[in-house]
Parts: C-alpha cells; sequence; structure tokens
C-alpha cells in the first residue's frame, strides 16, 4: 500500500456525498485502500494484479479513492502527490481505462463537492463548475447536462402517420445493449419512460442487457431515437410466439 500523505487522509476522512449518481457516492478509507481496488488494481476473484503499463489498462500508480453512484472510479496518481494528487476519472465496462483528468488537485476536487452540495438551483450548481472547470470538461458536462430538464422529448406518432410496414407491428423489446458516454441521460430517460423511480432504475441499469421498453415496435421507435442521440446502443427482441 502506497504512503499516503496528509492531504489524501484528510479528503478521504471527510467524504461529501451529493447524492448524484455521476459523482462520489462512496470513498475508500485509508486504512483499507487496497481493497478498494478490487476491480481495479486486482482481481475480485483470484486476486491477481491487473496493473500493467500496456495502453487502456490500469496503471501502476493509479489509486481508486471514490467511486461514483453508477461505479465508476474516481482516482489518483500515487506519484503526483508534489502537484497535490490531480483527480481523474474514467468508466468502467469500456473495456478499457482512459483517464480524464477532472480537477486539477485534491484541494479543489473537496472545494467543489462541497459547494455544489449546498448550491440552491441548476443555475448555480452550473456556475460553481465551469468557474472551477471551465466548459469543455466532458465528465462535469455530462453532469450538467443532467441537472437540465429535458427538452427534447419527443410525442409519439400515431400509428397511421407513416407507410403501413407489417414489421412496425411486431411485439417485442427495446434492449439496450450499451448505455453509452452518458449513463445517467439514458438511465433518467429509461426511469421516466417506465415510470420508474431513479434508484430503481440505476439499479436495473447494472443488468447486461437492460430493457428499457416493451410494445408493437413503432410505439418503441420514438424511445430508441431518443437512446440513440444519446449514445446508447439498442437493439429490438421480437417476441416469441
Amino acid at each position: 500500500m502506497p504512503r499516503l500523505n496528509h492531504l489524501l487522509q484528510t479528503f478521504l476522512a471527510h467524504p461529501i456525498v451529493l447524492g448524484d449518481p455521476l459523482l462520489p457516492t462512496h470513498y475508500a478509507h485509508f486504512d483499507t485502500l487496497e481493497t478498494f481496488q478490487i476491480g481495479m488494481r486486482t482481481h475480485g476473484q483470484t486476486g491477481e494484479s491487473l496493473v500493467s503499463e500496456t495502453d487502456g489498462a490500469w496503471r501502476p500508480d493509479w489509486y481508486a479513492i471514490a467511486q461514483t453512484g453508477l461505479d465508476d472510479p474516481i482516482f489518483i496518481a500515487i506519484d503526483q502527490a508534489d502537484q497535490g494528487y490531480p483527480v481523474y476519472y474514467a468508466p468502467h465496462g469500456a473495456g478499457r481505462w482512459d483517464a480524464l483528468e477532472i480537477a486539477p488537485n485534491l484541494e479543489t476536487f473537496a472545494r467543489l463537492l462541497q459547494a455544489l452540495a449546498e448550491a440552491q438551483d441548476a443555475h448555480r450548481f452550473q456556475a460553481l463548475i465551469e468557474a472551477e472547470t471551465g466548459s469543455a470538461n466532458a465528465f462535469w458536462q455530462e453532469i450538467i447536462d443532467a441537472r437540465k430538464q429535458p427538452t427534447d422529448m419527443q410525442e409519439e406518432p400515431p400509428l397511421d402517420s407513416t407507410p403501413y410496414d407489417p414489421s412496425d407491428f411486431e411485439s417485442g423489446d427495446l434492449i439496450i445493449t450499451n448505455l453509452g458516454p452518458q449513463k445517467l441521460r439514458v438511465v433518467q430517460l429509461v426511469s421516466k419512460h417506465l415510470g420508474l423511480p431513479l434508484k430503481e432504475a440505476l439499479a436495473l441499469a447494472d443488468t447486461s442487457p437492460l430493457k428499457a421498453a416493451s410494445g408493437v415496435r413503432k410505439r418503441l421507435r420514438p424511445l430508441e431515437k431518443q437512446l440513440d442521440a444519446l449514445g446508447a446502443r439498442t437493439r429490438f427482441q421480437k417476441t416469441q410466439p
């Protein structure tokens, strides 16, 4: 286990949880940091090391310090203590780890999380993020977008609005095979469509594949297009007679 400096110990000892599933929802403890690395640095069943210098692998100097509500790691490079530990994020389930810097150091990250926890509205929330990180960071932009009320929900067209196609009237399930880069927005869309609380929809998102909706194929096409626009991958699974 690496030797932790006071800055990192203080950060882990005072976790800040906003309840936003794209932000940290559970943190490592400095006494059990190695245990927190399962799935990133070590294999959960065999205990074998997963670290490597290979492109896309979890690097030897990376240590997860928190995880989001979608189980994506928030991590640091342990050899960057002299820089105040820049903070990184990478989505799991992509087949590789690509680090995206989300804060220049731990102090800034903790300060921003605390400010966001105290923000009273979405406008203030966005202003705080952009003041600290700018507007080009993909991680923070997804969080900002998720706070906005969706404005692109389309009304379902009537069944007779397009030329007749027998396959449009097949019954089946719309399956999400990959949530894509905007996971929370995809889950929010499915949550609204199914009439489920977001927490329940997030739990369903852990299953693979995820059934987003069932019904006549033509009725599912608007939802399919919305999911596609968010970067999710879907397929229609016809109900077997």
